[in-house]
């Protein structure tokens, strides 16, 4: 980040200036007391196991000078720069907007129930090769890994693509409030946090919540395949609306394609072909790439420019990556899973001409409609064999057994290290899905 005054701080969070030093100057902001030297603005989060007001003494010890602080507490120290916030969750935020408008740049908003990641990677590969690109790192899209993202924007940073998650209603506002992006992306309206809202349109209406800073002069693009964002294309908007998809009547469409470890394809815009490969063997992320492809041609890439990244794409770790070991092929998609990101799994595992393996743990934070979507994944999925594991996916299970899969269940990854070799066969392809809190990681690791 570049440097900011103290008082830049006391004006982004409308905080009081309790005690104060000579040194004015802050070069890095932190909420881990570890991370911190003379010159770093610790800020103490209150989390849900941990008070970050506790590491204060520590950050202190460790040489830093420069503190936030909420209404409830004290730290009487000499020689330190101390503002006292309401709250220092959102005082982060306010740091982040205030530092992000001192810069002149692009910034692209991603949301959606499925693909928002791989979208943020694919949309930066291509357009880091003309302009000096910043991305989400990993999963910092909530209202502290998002701040945390803005802060790294320094100088010569020309866009910025920003990941933005939900959990509830009002999430993203928050954020959209503190992003203000140019360029607003929705992905697709699927089942995530369903436990949240009342149904799927709730989800939908709340997705919305990114478009509320756009302007006359803001892009709001989206999948106008989707049964709820297709809905915006007949009515108007106070934006531009763009979409895309594989329907002839999006502004960008897939016309054809072809599904290999580096898929090819073809698609048209502004009534002109461009033919691409990524390197993907997922339909879905042809789909993102037409995100990228638009916003390259709108923004002045080549055509050369444009391939070039996307195949060169680095996606973030755990995203369909391909995991190839003397015995198995391994589809590692143990980043995060929904209902509708474990069947785009699935149609990729098919693609594979070898015995197909769906190894698929419990979809997380479903609440009461948990057993109805684990049963409808049982009744939807396609594979050669079924491994579920996990408490709730007994229900994909059985439903598999009805429909004649065949299939084994597990209440824990642990009972299934003691079959590994009993179920597996060289040459398998084998694909990994479960929401992060199964930590199916740890079973890639075992198959490796």
């Amino acid at each position: 980040m570049e440097k900011l005054k103290i008082q830049e701080i006391i004006s982004f969070t409308k905080g009081i200036k309790i005690q104060e030093t000579k040194n004015q100057d802050i070069t890095k902001i932190s909420i881990d007391s570890r991370e911190v030297d003379q010159d770093t603005l610790f800020i103490p989060i209150i989390g849900e196991k941990f008070d970050g007001h506790t590491f204060m003494e520590s950050a202190y010890n460790l040489g830093c000078r420069n503190f936030l602080c909420d209404e409830n507490h004290e730290f009487n120290k000499e020689n330190i720069n101390l503002i006292k916030v309401k709250d220092t969750k959102i005082a982060l935020g306010h740091i982040a907007k205030g530092y992000k408008e001192k810069f002149n740049l692009t910034t692209i908003g991603i949301t959606g129930s499925v693909g928002k990641t791989s979208t943020k990677d694919i949309i930066s590969s291509v357009l880091s090769q003309k302009y000096n690109t910043l991305k989400t790192q990993g999963n910092q899209n909530n209202e502290i890994g998002l701040p945390k993202t803005l802060l790294n924007i320094n100088k010569k940073t020309q866009i910025a693509v920003i990941e933005m998650a939900m959990d509830k209603k009002g999430d993203l506002n928050y954020l959209t409030n503190i992003v203000h992006p140019n360029i607003a992306i929705i992905t697709n309206i699927g089942m995530s946090h369903i436990m949240n809202f009342k149904n799927q349109e709730g989800i939908f209406y709340s997705k919305m919540e990114i478009a509320n800073s756009l302007t006359s002069k803001d892009t709001l693009i989206v999948n106008g395949d989707d049964k709820y964002l297709k809905t915006l294309k007949n009515k108007q908007h106070d934006y531009k609306l763009l979409t895309y998809g594989f329907e002839e009547n999006n502004d960008i469409y897939c016309k054809d394609y072809k599904i290999e470890e580096t898929s090819s394809f073809t698609c048209v815009y502004k009534d002109k072909e461009y033919k691409f490969k990524i390197a993907s063997p997922a339909k879905h992320n042809i789909g993102n790439a037409l995100i990228a492809i638009m916003l390259g041609i709108d923004l002045g890439l080549t055509k050369e420019q444009i391939e070039e990244g996307l195949l060169n794409i680095e996606m973030t770790k755990n995203r369909l990556e391909l995991v190839k070991t003397d015995k198995y092929t391994i589809i590692n998609d143990t980043y995060n899973a929904n209902y509708d990101s474990v069947m785009s799994a699935i149609s990729v595992l098919n693609n594979y001409k070898t015995r197909k393996v769906a190894i698929l743990g419990d979809i997380l934070e479903l609440g009461g409609y948990s057993e109805e979507i684990h049963r409808k994944l049982g009744k939807d999925i396609t594979c050669d064999l079924l491994i579920s594991i996990g408490k709730e996916s007994k229900y994909t299970y059985e439903e598999a057994v009805k429909k004649g899969i065949k299939a084994y269940y597990f209440l824990t990854k642990e009972e299934f290290y003691d079959k590994i070799k009993q179920i597996l066969k060289p040459e398998d392809t084998i694909l990994v899905k479960a929401s992060r809190g199964m930590e199916l990681d740890k079973l890639v690791e075992k198959l490796k």
